[in-house]
């Protein structure tokens, strides 16, 4: 072992691949038992792993076995990472959200332009629904707009199917208007 960490520590990235491989369960079992605020299992197995290459760097053999410094190593270098992300400094930066992701639409969420920007259209449309169109074809248009059928329309407001049908064409020539 005292051979493999020598070679870890003089740049052979094999020596170093075969310590980490050896000691990836240890880091796991470790990383498991803490949370880390903004960050995820990844995180701490990084962590970890830095904790794993300060060992391999800072090992003597003259004091104690090179497994329990391993651990020990592991386990201060995560207690460390856990205690920064929950230091008062560290909160923005753990709750704040990266500006690329405003760009996404994931989780059926739009990005706050198309948002504002839908926001003035919905505005400009009530405006519109508000101050051009009659009385009557504000009505059709907002039973049409909640799902009626033409004849449940009828029925809800008394006019003939040949009303309702116009007060609704009528209304839609006024909104397309505007969109243009």
């Amino acid at each position: 072992m005292k051979d493999l960490i020598l070679r870890a520590r003089q740049g052979d990235g094999d020596a170093m691949a075969e310590i980490v491989s050896q000691y990836k369960g240890l880091i796991r079992s470790v990383a498991n038992n803490f949370y880390l605020v903004g960050g995820d299992k990844d995180d701490l197995l990084q962590e970890g792993m830095l904790g794993l290459f300060n060992a391999v760097n800072n090992y003597d053999g003259n004091k104690g076995s090179f497994p329990s410094f391993v651990k020990l190593c592991v386990y201060r270098q995560i207690v460390n990472a856990v205690r920064n992300s929950n230091n008062d400094k560290n909160k923005a930066l753990a709750s704040s959200v990266e500006l690329s992701a405003l760009n996404d639409t994931a989780d059926g969420l739009d990005n706050p332009l198309d948002v504002l920007l839908k926001k003035e259209y919905a505005e400009k449309i009530q405006q519109v629904i508000d101050l051009e169109l009659t009385k009557t074809e504000r009505q059709v248009l907002r039973l049409f707009a909640d799902g009626y059928t033409y004849e449940d329309i009828t029925a809800a407001t008394g006019k003939s199917f040949k009303a309702v049908d116009g007060a609704l064409q009528r209304a839609r020539k006024k909104l397309l208007a505007q969109k243009e």
